[in-house]
């Protein structure tokens, strides 16, 4: 009966209810499919990337800087006061990384003030998830309507429930144009 529901499940929402859950590897297919159809193209910054090195690999390592709190990241630094000049950037990922800000409004804001007219923001974060990463901060979980507020100054904003239910989805895929 187990194996049954299991495999419902994951048919119907890419989930399943078992000691071995294999929803985070379909995410990390979902996060790598989600990033394709929004076709990122240009000078791509990757924040908070730690070591998932696909974007890198995917669009270049000479089109493609990475911003991370610890090496191996190209530069090393913070979301909320980036080393960066104003308009630097036609694309900006941040994959399940906003969660982990004290102040995603100011992350946010340093995005918006780092991307070209007309850039595209393409970010993920959990919604009904685990704590996880505590040993840096695991602050917050955003609705749609938080993401609304934290994308104030953005255009096109597309908010997409995954995983779980439109109401109670596990994740947020985002993508909004400067």
């Amino acid at each position: 009966m187990k194996n049954y529901i299991n495999n419902l499940l994951k048919k119907l929402t890419g989930y399943q209810i078992s000691k071995f859950d294999k929803s985070p590897y379909k995410f990390r297919e979902k996060l790598i499919d989600f990033i394709e159809q929004n076709s990122p193209s240009g000078k791509i910054l990757d924040i908070g990337s730690a070591r998932w090195n696909y974007p890198k690999n995917r669009f270049g390592k000479d089109n493609v800087t990475t911003l991370d709190l610890e090496p191996p990241a190209d530069v090393i630094g913070n979301v909320m006061n980036m080393p960066f000049a104003d308009n630097s950037f036609d694309c900006v990922i941040c994959l399940e990384t906003l969660e982990h800000v004290e102040n995603p409004f100011t992350a946010l804001k340093e995005i918006h003030r780092v991307l070209k007219p007309n850039g595209k923001f393409i970010g993920s974060t959990p919604f009904m998830n685990k704590i996880h990463g505590e040993e840096y901060g695991d602050f917050w979980r955003f609705t749609r309507q938080g993401w609304k507020k934290l994308l104030t100054g953005f255009k096109n904003v597309n908010i997409l429930p995954f995983s779980g239910t439109e109401l109670s989805p596990g994740w947020y895929l985002v993508v909004a144009q400067k």
